[in-house]
């Protein structure tokens, strides 16, 4: 949390109670931070997606296929073909290493979002979880995550929603000056 925190919001938050130690406040939109971490996260997709229509493109090439079989053969992971395996192995390993599975990318945003916003009661005191770590959340039990990315969703929904209101509202009252 931000030390000029005070000078966004002169209002008490409002909370989203994680469970009764974590709590989110609540803003009614994503901040710029959270949205600056979707937007890696997208890279670090799209990326991933990229190698592995390249290695399909290669798949292609190579066996005399059409490339969308190949990359229907990469997300499956069935090859039957041993050699196919063997010779595209190295490729392969590199993108499965490479941490752009879901679970990792939904820590990085809770994380985020812990970071930004959370407060954990700590010796019966509200406090800023500001330091909240990729290993904090990844201690985190399923049915939390869940919560939090239900409270995630429901931020950017009543974004887009506000939003939509004020571009009425000026559609509006430029009728009623027309």
């Amino acid at each position: 949390m931000s030390k000029y925190s005070f000078l966004v919001s002169a209002k008490e938050p409002e909370y989203f109670q994680v469970n009764e130690y974590i709590r989110l406040a609540k803003h009614g939109g994503w901040l710029v931070g959270e949205s600056i971490e979707q937007e890696e996260i997208a890279k670090v997709q799209s990326k991933a997606t990229l190698q592995a229509v390249q290695l399909a493109r290669k798949i292609s090439k190579v066996k005399d296929i059409d490339i969308d079989t190949a990359f229907g053969l990469l997300q499956a992971g069935s090859f039957s073909d041993g050699e196919l395996m063997g010779e595209f192995a190295d490729d392969m390993l590199s993108m499965v290493e490479a941490e752009n599975g879901t679970e990792a990318l939904n820590a990085r945003l809770i994380t985020a979002f812990i970071r930004s916003r959370g407060e954990g009661e700590i010796s019966g005191e509200w406090k800023p979880l500001s330091d909240w770590s990729i290993e904090d959340t990844k201690e985190l039990p399923r049915p939390l995550t869940k919560g939090i990315f239900d409270f995630i969703n429901a931020e950017r929904e009543e974004e887009s929603v506000g939003a939509a209101k004020k571009a009425q509202k000026k559609t509006d009252s430029a009728t009623l000056k027309g």
